[in-house]
This record gives C-alpha cells, structure tokens and sequence, in this order.
C-alpha cells in the first residue's frame, strides 16, 4: 500500500468534473452523528454546480449501508434512521434515484462478512475509476477490512472489481461530549496480527513504537507499560505523540490534561515526547519513524514498528498505510514486523461527537506506482 496522500476538496471536485468520463462509485455510512451527512451534502453540492454547468453529465453509483445493532431500538437508532433518509431523500432530489442502493447491516459483523456484502451491492460494475468512501462514521476494523480489499482489488482473490483511484473523505466534529468515551475497555493487540504488545516484541532486538496519546489513558498507559523493562535498552524507540488539532484546541487540551501525569513522567522512562499539529505532520512523523526501522533492519535487526493509532480515525488510516509501505519495504531486506495496535472490545454506548466542522481528504492509488515514501 503506497502512495498515500493528504489532498483537500479541490480533488474531489476534480473528480466530479470527470464523472460522466468514468465510473464513479460512493460509498456513504450514515449514523447517528450530525457530521455523518456532511460529506453527502458537500458532494451534492459539487454535483449540483456540475450539473448547471452540464446537464445529463452527472452518473454515479451511491452504496449506502446502515450499521444496526443487535438490541432494542433507541434514541440514537432514530437519529439514524432520520440520517439515512435525509441523505437517501437528497440523493432523490438530485436525480440520483435510479444510482442509489442501501442495505442494512446487522452490526457487530464479521470483517470478512461486511467485504462480500458490499461486493455484492456492487455487482455489475466490472470495475470502478474512483472510489469515493466517507469514513466519518465507519467503524475502525471495517474501515480497515475495506481498504485492505480494495488495495488488492481486481485480483483473483478479491471479491472488489478494480478499482484505480480511492479517495477517502472525513467529516471532523465541532466538540465531543464530555460524557462520552469507550465504556468498555479491552486489551490493545495489534490489528493484523491480534498479539499484545509484548508479544510483538519477543524475538526482536529493535523496536520503534509509536503511541498517540489522544485515546483513553487506558490505552496509553497500557503500552507504555509493556515496553517498560523489556531488555532491549536503547535498541528500543517509544515515541508518545500528542495530537494537537489545530481546528479544535479545546478538545485537544482536554487530551493533554487527561494524559497530564503520563507526559510528566514520560521522560524519566526513556520516552520520546513529540507534538503533531496536523494530519499530515502526523503522517510524516511515522514515516520518519518507519524509515529509522527500516534502516535497522537493513543492517540486520530484527526490527518491529508499532504504532497505537489512537484518537482521531484519521490517524488510524496514516498508520495503517505507513505500517503496509514498511513491510513491503522490508520484504527483500530482512526480519521485520509491523502492526497497528488498537483496543479490543472497546465501543461506544453514547453519542460520540457534536456537529460538524471540516472535512479532511486522503487519496491514493491501490495499483499506482510502487515508490515507497520510505525511500
């Protein structure tokens, strides 16, 4: 997985522009959260200002599902509900009806599960220029099943048609509640491979572990904890990153108030403490943490990269393509491993955010040119 960039809405809208050329397809998760629509309205507003310009131009395929639980209705099940058909009900108003397609997904779901239903809401497209995905609401693990798909997409085993170009959309929220967060806590394993942290570990002899400290202190302080003692002296790397949201410094204050005593005594552990202040700077900074790993493990270290992408999704998804372009930097040169490490089990039982703000762009090429940004 290469080619990962941070771009803006100029991209989007280039691709509306070409959509009558090329076989778009837009892949929409509507909940119970305000943001959850606003990547939906800003495409029909680019669809709107293309269609006065050309009429008849516009054809794109709309993939919509809905995530349900398995329980009682609630109060947030309605604002769903609401959700979905307001973005279904302008999809409509747009001459976008016969394009639209929607299925409800009985949710937790299998990863595996959630890839065929949505290869079978695209059947009859034998293959997809640009895909557009609005992640804002999707859950990480199917996020990740899907851009794993996609990625070897067009591929015997793959269940995908091809697909060339992928754009992924995320609505930022105003604020979050205070009252919300994870009330279930699980064990943090790694994505790919479900192992600890300090299973990880066994049987390397270099390490560079990366966690943002923008989760819960649960999370951070449970990582922390196992690289704490483990005998590789300065062999290993913990870099704890603070995420600092530019757009949204009240919430990001309040990440660096919860995580007060952890950044205070990180330093007298041997912790690296690092400042982020954009995507992008998030980007490069594992990147230049991926590339010391690499470094090692050409000159013969059995190398780990470890990066808990806790906090804002976005983070999660650079960490997901800098652990990909690692390991296939890594495949020729020698012993080395990556994961991603996330909470097991953790959900979230109230609303997650308030409002909506703005939207941030990643695109990239599953099949494009294989340079790493590692070089």
């Amino acid at each position: 997985m290469t080619n990962l960039r941070v771009g803006d809405l100029s991209v989007v809208r280039s691709i509306i522009r070409e959509c009558s050329r090329k076989q778009l397809v837009v892949i929409l998760a509507p909940n119970f959260e305000e943001r959850s629509t606003l990547c939906c309205e800003e495409l029909l507003d680019m669809i709107r200002a293309e269609y006065h310009a050309h009429p008849g131009a516009v054809r794109i395929n709309w993939i919509i599902f809905t995530l349900q639980g398995r329980h009682s209705p609630t109060f947030l099940d309605a604002i769903k509900a609401v959700n979905v058909r307001k973005v279904i009900r302008s999809l409509h108003l747009s001459e976008q009806r016969d394009r639209v397609v929607h299925k409800i997904l009985e949710y937790p779901i299998d990863q595996g599960r959630f890839v065929s239903e949505l290869a079978l809401l695209m059947r009859g497209i034998s293959r997809i220029d640009e895909l557009i995905v609005d992640y804002s609401a999707f859950p990480r693990n199917l996020l990740s099943a899907l851009i794993e798909e996609v990625e070897k997409s067009g591929d015997s085993s793959s269940k995908f048609p091809l697909v060339e170009n992928v754009t992924l959309l995320y609505a930022w929220s105003e604020s979050y509640p205070k009252a919300a967060g994870p009330e279930l806590l699980g064990e943090v394993v790694g994505h790919f491979s479900r192992l600890p942290l300090r299973s990880l570990l066994d049987g390397r002899n270099h390490a560079e572990v990366v966690i943002f400290a923008a989760g819960t202190t649960h999370d951070t302080f449970s990582l922390l904890e196992s690289v704490r003692d483990n005998g590789m002296g300065n062999q290993i790397g913990i870099h704890l990153v603070n995420f600092v949201h530019t757009d949204n410094l009240l919430e990001s204050r309040l990440k660096l108030r919860n995580h007060y005593t952890i950044l205070r005594d990180a330093p007298l552990h041997g912790v690296q403490v690092r400042y982020v202040f954009t995507v992008r700077h998030a980007l490069a900074y594992m990147r230049d943490v991926a590339r010391i790993c690499v470094q090692a493990t050409e000159e013969g270290s059995r190398s780990l990269l470890a990066i808990g992408s806790f906090g804002p999704k976005p983070i999660a998804v650079a960490a997901q393509f800098v652990v990909q372009e690692f390991l296939r930097k890594c495949s020729s040169v020698g012993d080395a491993r990556a994961d991603v490490l996330n909470s097991r089990g953790s959900q979230y039982l109230s609303p997650y955010s308030l409002g909506s703000s703005k939207i941030g762009v990643f695109e990239y090429q599953p099949r494009g040119n294989s340079t790493s940004f590692l070089e």
